[in-house]
């Protein structure tokens, strides 16, 4: 009598069996989300500072709408990138993150009413740190160190919770750096 072993259904980030050729093109798809929401990082970096030194200088909602657009096409575009993942390899959470990451570029369309604000915030925090924890388990899984990058943009999405414009300030940098490091780490040869 011959004992079978049973397959394991839940998989590791290290055990990951990745098809090559189109986890690259999902790849690609990231980096431009990452550039995007670098570009985002810096432009919200700009805005705040420049609110820190000037406070009565008002932004005209023209560019703060093309702002939010960059990061919601941001996020439409980990989204892809993640179900891309996630159909190259299987691993249920970067569906997961995708999803949530989908929803938290939408919310802000959809509601507008000041008591659902709290809502639509904590979607994007919990939308941010899916992607980080995203970023960490590709980077296990292509044997690249994506931890530090991960790491960062983790502690970006937590000092913005704070709710100080100075802690909001220094989250968004760590978003940027992020983002940067990330973009880094992925086009490395």
């Amino acid at each position: 009598m011959s004992k079978k072993k049973k397959t394991s259904r839940t998989t590791s980030a290290k055990s990951i069996p990745i098809q090559e050729t189109k986890a690259r093109w999902c790849v690609r798809w990231l980096n431009a989300s990452l550039a995007l929401g670098f570009i985002y990082a810096l432009a919200l970096v700009f805005t705040i500072s420049l609110g820190l030194a000037v406070p009565d200088f008002q932004f005209p909602d023209v560019l703060q709408a093309i702002i939010l657009l960059i990061w919601a096409l941001a996020k439409i575009g980990f989204a892809f990138s993640l179900v891309c993942l996630y159909q190259a390899t299987g691993y249920v959470k970067w569906a997961i993150a995708a999803l949530i990451l989908a929803s938290s570029a939408l919310l802000p369309y959809v509601l507008h009413n000041p008591e659902s604000q709290i809502f639509v915030i904590g979607m994007e925090a919990l939308a941010v740190t899916g992607l980080s924890l995203s970023l960490f388990d590709l980077g296990k899984a292509t044997r690249r160190d994506m931890g530090i990058p991960a790491g960062i943009i983790f502690l970006g999405v937590i000092l913005q919770i704070l709710q100080n414009q100075l802690m909001s300030f220094v989250g968004i940098l760590f978003l940027a750096m992020g983002f940067y490091l990330s973009l880094r780490q992925l086009t490395r040869a």
